[in-house]
């Protein structure tokens, strides 16, 4: 019981930032392409590789693991919105920006987790 209030905490925590970062760059930028989804999920596919780099140096517990890795960056990152995001510009006619949402969210997503974890490591090199 206790992991899944772990999990709903997580998850709540993650989903009011997921909104408040994805609303503040879409209106910040103010453009038909959905910078504010794919820019949450660079942002914590970034964050899950620097706290993952965290979790194997300091042993987190599980809990602490299920907090972060599946409640709050579960919470933050969606693949949900990028697919209706993706899906409501190929609806539009779009096709071009939607092929760049497809590559833009995959290969940036995927270079931020490992970005993360070489910072992660990298920091924690120089406090131990």
């Amino acid at each position: 019981m206790i992991k899944v209030l772990i999990l709903i905490t997580g998850g709540a925590i993650g989903t009011v930032l997921r909104y408040g970062v994805s609303m503040w760059v879409q209106r910040l930028l103010q453009y038909s392409f959905p910078f504010g989804i794919l820019s949450v999920n660079v942002i914590g596919s970034f964050l899950i590789g620097f706290c993952w780099s965290l979790a194997e140096s300091y042993n987190f517990s599980v809990n602490t693991r299920a907090f972060l890795f599946t409640g709050l960056f579960g919470g933050f990152t969606t693949f949900s919105s990028f697919a209706l995001d993706t899906m409501s510009l190929m609806k539009t006619g779009d096709y071009k920006l939607a092929f760049i949402n497809i590559l833009a969210s995959n290969v940036l997503g995927l270079i931020a987790v490992f970005l993360g974890l070489l910072v992660g490591k990298n920091v924690l090199s120089f406090v131990k």
